[in-house]
């Protein structure tokens, strides 16, 4: 017998309901919810409620918030993150990888690590694998590419690499041509789909920036673009004491264009371009 529909008395969210919320994203994943985003859970909450067929907020917050909920929690976690992303975004970037960072990685002459942590759907990595593949293609069976995301559902998207044509923005007509093949399928109407060139580079796991986590060898470069944004000051300062000790002495952490580390951890990851830091030697 199917579950009644959820009325808008039970779909009512309720101050505490908000704070007990909140606070579940805030211990869970660092991401801070403010005030103003009440209206925006409530809508997406709503939504989990009517495919779980809860009769009530009320019934989903004793479930998300149990010993049982940690699969709920996050997909959660999903319903309330935007993954805006797109392939060379803050190209800067992609520039300073292929003029510097790569060529001087090369003389070295070893195995080299790159993380995109907070990899949403999987155009920043294969970003990553083209310019290494365009610049220094002898270079690409020394790289290992880790792509990490809290988000399992969005980390089975960047692995399937499928996108469809208003998910190509910032692709060039020589990398789709290169890189990419048609979907066959008249479902599939437009999408493409990355090449064994591009996946065979790159890693993906499920990371939680929030919780415990080590790295097994030191990164050389850390993309971390447009994901601190969501955390407090204290949760940033924890990671960027993280990220350095995830890099090489010399190695790179790359930013968002509205993300900054403090002048006062600038002894951790010293300054070295337009949001590009670097762990001093």
């Amino acid at each position: 017998m199917s579950r009644p529909m959820l009325s808008s008395a039970d779909a009512t969210l309720s101050d505490q309901d908000f704070d007990q919320l909140r606070q579940i994203i805030y211990s869970y994943a660092g991401i801070v919810i403010g005030p103003e985003k009440r209206s925006m859970m409530r809508a997406r909450l709503q939504k989990r409620v009517t495919a779980l067929q809860l009769g009530s907020m009320a019934e989903y917050l004793k479930l998300v918030s149990g010993a049982l909920g940690a699969t709920e929690r996050e997909k959660f976690i999903s319903s309330l993150t935007t993954n805006v992303t797109s392939f060379f975004r803050e190209s800067h970037h992609f520039t300073l990888l292929a003029q510097t960072i790569l060529p001087e990685l090369a003389a070295e002459d070893r195995k080299i690590s790159i993380w995109s942590a907070g990899c949403s759907s999987g155009q920043e990595p294969y970003s990553i694998a083209m310019t290494i593949l365009d610049q220094l293609p002898a270079l690409a069976s020394s790289i290992r590419i880790t792509a990490s995301d809290i988000d399992t559902n969005i980390l089975q998207k960047a692995k399937d690499a499928i996108y469809k044509p208003g998910e190509l923005t910032g692709l060039r007509p020589e990398h789709r041509a290169r890189y990419f093949q048609p979907v066959r399928g008249a479902a599939h109407s437009g999408e493409l789909q990355a090449n064994s060139s591009l996946t065979s580079m790159v890693d993906f796991r499920q990371i939680n920036l929030n919780a415990h986590w080590q790295v097994t060898q030191p990164h050389d470069v850390i993309f971390f673009r447009n994901v601190a944004i969501y955390f407090d000051a204290n949760t940033q300062r924890s990671l960027w004491r993280k990220f350095h000790s995830a890099l090489r002495p010399g190695g790179w952490l790359l930013l968002g264009h509205s993300e900054r580390v403090p002048t006062d951890q600038h002894d951790l990851l010293c300054p070295s371009g337009i949001t590009a830091y670097r762990r001093p030697n």
